[in-house]
């Protein structure tokens, strides 16, 4: 017997009573088991996910048990898994989609928005149109979570319990402990960010040619937002491209730009940065960010620079949430999962992807945090969910494959690396169009996508009609 109090024995709120059973037809012991977390379903030792073989139990019965699935963070890999869970039209299934956003952000295209190119509502539709009908959407901030009694806990003070969690919060800015960063900095990672940047840009020194932007971070994030600051400005008519100093700085740590690049892209980037006015500043150390100023230290050098803008691009770290579970951290990668993405010790549990470290039990290369990793993981984790409620194991083993990388430069141009084959231009530019725009969620956010790429309607106008409409 369980001792009373303990949530592994209990009867769940969505569990009907019925969905227990006497007996295992796989031996477990004779005992009363709860679906999907008997000894089989464990691998026989409580610490793994057996494979191969069908599980003790599921989490439906020939009763009709509802099932309650919830969604905690609706980015890539919330967003994705929930549509396609939902169109597999799972019988008995309740689900509950959290996010503390009530856009969802598609972050490949959040450069287009910044320069005028896509209008928000592309680039960020309303979740209200994107998650499936029948779904309970909350807008709401989690506080925490308890993956043993399956409970959270929301700010609002709402309390829900889940049969199933599917767990992708996202990640948040890593500041470093760099005094003023957090306050004075902005970072690029979700679209009142681009907002926030936009404003300060149109209405500081940068847009009459005072002074330069600053970036931090010369990662891929870092050097894209540099050609869009650098693109914005070309198409504003000004700018302190008409001086000596550069139109935007760019600050890296390493000794490198773009770590993880084959050397044939980096040598393309640095040349289209400073065709553009763009300066590139490695092997710096950022000590603190004023308002309008950056000081960072150089060698032996401490500088301090006057800055009309200065946009954070220095890296994520794990969302708290993460931090807080019961499971094997990766320095700042987020958490070792097994390869169907299930928490290890915890099989009603998924985390997918700015969460996860690796998957396995054998450590390995982190993840990449990007959205083509996260879409990937959608769909494995989609079809396991499915099987869990269905059979009681989930059997896709999660392969993540790189299928290359774009960066942009401008409207027309980009360089992409796709298997180790390296364009740029226009081509590059129309292929990482091609293969962002069909992963846009609705085919109306395609067809929008579209017709303002290729100039039939202009995304500012866009912008004034759904002001209006706000406003009325």
């Amino acid at each position: 017997m369980r001792e009373p109090g303990r949530s592994d024995g209990a009867i769940r709120p969505g569990i009907a009573a019925g969905a227990l059973r006497p007996w295992c037809s796989n031996r477990c012991g004779g005992v009363l088991q709860l679906p999907f977390l008997d000894a089989c379903a464990l691998g026989g030792s409580g610490t793994g996910i057996a494979r191969g073989r069908r599980g003790c139990g599921s989490l439906r019965s020939a009763g009709g048990v509802v099932t309650h699935v919830v969604f905690v963070g609706l980015g890539f890999g919330g967003l994705y898994t929930l549509r396609r869970l939902v169109d597999g039209a799972v019988a008995g299934l309740r689900v509950t989609a959290i996010d503390r956003r009530d856009r969802f952000v598609f972050t490949p295209l959040l450069y287009e928005y910044l320069v005028g190119e896509l209008a928000a509502d592309v680039v960020a539709p309303p979740y209200a149109e994107l998650v499936p009908e029948g779904v309970e959407l909350v807008t709401d901030e989690v506080r925490s979570i308890d993956v043993r009694a399956r409970t959270i806990q929301l700010a609002g003070g709402r309390t829900l319990t889940f049969d199933v969690l599917v767990l992708s919060p996202g990640s948040v800015p890593a500041f470093h402990g760099v005094e003023g960063a957090e306050t004075e900095a902005v970072p690029f990672y979700s679209l009142s960010d681009a907002e926030r940047l936009r404003i300060v840009l149109d209405t500081g020194a940068w847009a009459r040619g005072g002074l330069p932007a600053c970036v931090v971070g010369g990662g891929v994030v870092g050097v894209e937002l540099a050609f869009a600051l650098a693109e914005r400005l070309e198409r504003g008519g000004a700018g302190p491209r008409a001086t000596e100093q550069p139109s935007v700085i760019v600050l890296e740590a390493l000794d490198e730009i773009l770590r993880g690049v084959t050397p044939q892209m980096r040598r393309m980037v640095k040349k289209k940065l400073a065709r553009r006015g763009v300066q590139v500043r490695t092997g710096v150390r950022v000590l603190e960010v004023a308002p309008h100023a950056i000081v960072f230290r150089s060698g032996d050098r401490t500088e301090r620079v006057e800055a009309a803008a200065i946009a954070w691009a220095a890296g994520i770290r794990v969302n708290p949430l993460i931090e807080r579970l019961p499971a094997e951290r990766h320095g700042n990668h987020g958490v070792r999962v097994e390869r169907t993405l299930q928490l290890p010790g915890y099989p009603h549990v998924f985390v997918l992807g700015d969460a996860i470290a690796y998957p396995g039990r054998v450590m390995g290369e982190p993840l990449p945090d990007t959205a083509q990793a996260a879409v990937q993981e959608a769909e494995v984790c989609a079809a396991n969910v499915r099987s869990l409620i269905e059979n009681g194991l989930p059997r896709e083993h999660f392969r993540f494959s790189n299928l290359g990388m774009f960066l942009r430069v401008n409207r027309h141009e980009a360089i992409a690396d796709i298997k180790g084959v390296v364009v740029d231009g226009v081509v590059a530019s129309l292929a990482r169009q091609a293969a962002y725009v069909v992963r846009l969620p609705l085919w109306a956010l395609r067809t929008a996508a579209i017709r303002q790429w290729l100039g039939l309607e202009e995304a500012e106008e866009v912008e004034v009609r759904r002001e209006r409409r706000r406003a009325a």
